[in-house]
């Protein structure tokens, strides 16, 4: 009997706005599927925070070519992790090319390390929203914890998910259900995986 092939290696993209649970739901995909989360604010806080931004600092536009940078150098790493290895990318994306094009970038990294792309779309009610983005541990990853400043937000066009895309609404769905659903979903589209189709709870 042949021995089973392992699970390829896959390239998760979580997006959606803030306090919609990107974090915690990728730190759980990692948990339960040996990921490695690499969360928008391992980019932006090698910038935010030298530069005091939650001090005072300059605004966001003035650190876009710093963070451009700093990406650049998380992409070319995750490229030479090894091949089995997958990643949880995080991000809100509002409607622009710039940002469609941060999504084909992604698909292309997965499609060079040999691993599936898995677009994950989250989404939640503009009050479930509201409730979470003030959390302590929110604050304490410097993350944004103003509702005001968060409802200017949700009025921003988010990106369309693409067609191949899981598409989640957390507003009733914990941590651990997201991630199970999220997990169990790209397992059904993949027909590859020798872990053959999953039950889908919590959808």
């Amino acid at each position: 009997m042949s021995p089973e092939r392992p699970a390829p290696s896959r390239l998760f993209l979580l997006v959606g706005p803030p306090a919609v649970g990107k974090l915690s739901i990728a730190r759980e995909i990692g948990r339960r599927s040996g990921a490695i989360v690499v969360d928008n604010h391992l980019v932006n806080n090698a910038v935010f925070v030298p530069m005091g931004l939650d001090r005072g600092g300059r605004g966001l536009a003035d650190t876009d070519a710093l963070r451009a940078r700093v990406l650049d150098v998380v992409l070319e790493a995750t490229l030479a992790a090894p091949a089995g290895l997958s990643h949880v990318f995080t991000n809100w994306l509002p409607e622009d090319p710039d940002n469609a094009a941060h999504v084909q970038r992604l698909r292309e990294l997965a499609a060079e390390r040999g691993a599936r792309f898995v677009p994950v779309w989250l989404t939640a009610s503009a009050d479930e929203l509201s409730a979470r983005v003030d959390s302590p541990e929110r604050a304490e990853r410097s993350k944004l914890v103003d509702a005001g400043v968060l409802r200017e937000l949700l009025t921003i066009p988010s990106l369309p998910a693409p067609p191949d895309a899981i598409e989640v609404d957390t507003s009733r769905m914990s941590i651990e259900q997201a991630a199970a659903h999220i997990l169990a979903s790209s397992r059904v589209l993949d027909p590859s995986d020798p872990a053959g189709p999953a039950h889908i709870d919590g959808a």
